[in-house]
């Protein structure tokens, strides 16, 4: 246990650091992601959702844009991400799609999937001078109801399981797109000072299963990936004395 203590104390004095340091740093830093989930316990009318979407802009004039579905083996197409709104403040006009990147996952009637790369079906929508945006799988010239954002398998069997005759082998439904669905966004006046608000997902391929996002506090995100450095550097210094310990 003394071979412990020095790794314990520096993960406390780190631990403290990192609480400190992320509830005290309040105003947002440059390309700092802005991250919104969907509340605990959402639904709709198929069942349970749960969707994250993180923006940046690492260089002006392009928002990037990363969706990801939560929510493991899904039972119904009514569970996956098809859309999402949102306001960008300080976009004064744009709306092309400069790059999509994704897995693309079919899933067999068994539940069984294959993956290969993703052939973009979503589009970027504007509401003109709202700076109200809507990226879709099912617009106008989309070709949804086909790549939805489908969540991870049974981490059990690697299987969809769970899911019935619209998802499972459903020709109009497949292929998916699976984990972090990512677009960069041409969008002029974009820059780190862009602040992402009325973020709405909507799941299923039907217009109208919409769910109000609730913002992930940037603190948390500063504590959580502070956390996770420290303890990184705290295994190593605490690797380098063991093995001069045993020199």
């Amino acid at each position: 246990m003394k071979v412990q203590r020095p790794l314990l104390r520096f993960a406390a004095g780190a631990l403290a650091a990192a609480v400190i340091s992320a509830f005290t740093m309040v105003s947002p830093s440059v390309n700092a992601a802005q991250c919104f989930t969907t509340p605990a316990g959402a639904t709709v009318v198929d069942g349970s959702v749960s969707a994250q979407a993180c923006f940046s802009v690492t260089t002006d004039n392009v928002l990037t844009v990363q969706l990801q579905n939560l929510l493991v083996n899904p039972t119904s197409v009514g569970q996956l991400l098809s859309d999402i709104f949102f306001t960008a403040s300080g976009v004064t006009s744009g709306s092309g799609l400069q790059a999509t990147s994704a897995t693309s996952v079919l899933v067999a009637s068994d539940g069984s999937y294959t993956t290969s790369t993703f052939t973009n079906s979503w589009l970027l929508e504007s509401g003109g001078t709202t700076a109200q945006y809507h990226l879709t799988a099912l617009g106008a010239g989309a070709t949804g109801p086909a790549g939805l954002l489908i969540g991870a398998p049974n981490p059990v069997t690697n299987k969809y399981d769970n899911a019935n005759a619209s998802i499972a082998g459903s020709g109009p439904h497949n292929p998916f797109a699976g984990g972090t669905l990512t677009f960069n966004l041409a969008l002029l006046g974009a820059t780190a000072a862009t602040l992402i608000s009325d973020v709405v997902f909507s799941f299923g391929t039907t217009a109208g299963q919409n769910v109000a996002a609730v913002p992930i506090p940037a603190a948390v995100w500063l504590f959580i990936s502070g956390l996770v450095g420290l303890i990184g550097v705290a295994r190593r210094r605490q690797g380098g004395r063991m093995a001069l310990s045993a020199a």
